[in-house]
């Protein structure tokens, strides 16, 4: 599996259940940037289960700097540092929705 490129993602981070229904099912902090697709924040060489470093950040509006995994929705990031607060949480994102009737 390669890695892409450092690019930047903005959005909200929470936590969710990832892997549901099978022996890694966990609570995972996701980025949520709004497109309906949230992806899992991931600090290379950390547990991948469960991560303080990351929970600090949940509720909160970041900035991320990260390679999104190749085939699959994870966000690697090299530690807490490219992790940037913008300031207090903003108002939930709302998925994607159809034209209204």
């Amino acid at each position: 599996m390669s890695l892409g490129q450092k690019k930047s993602y903005t959005g909200m981070v929470r936590k969710e259940t990832y892997g549901k229904g099978s022996k890694q099912e966990h609570q995972a902090v996701v980025l949520d940037t709004g497109d309906g697709n949230p992806m899992k924040l991931r600090i290379r060489g950390n547990n991948p289960f469960t991560d303080p470093e990351l929970d600090q950040f949940v509720g909160m509006r970041v900035t991320v700097e990260g390679i999104a995994g190749s085939g699959q929705n994870i966000l690697f990031v090299d530690s807490a540092a490219d992790i940037v607060l913008l300031g207090p949480p903003g108002r939930p994102a709302r998925p994607p929705q159809g034209p209204r009737p």
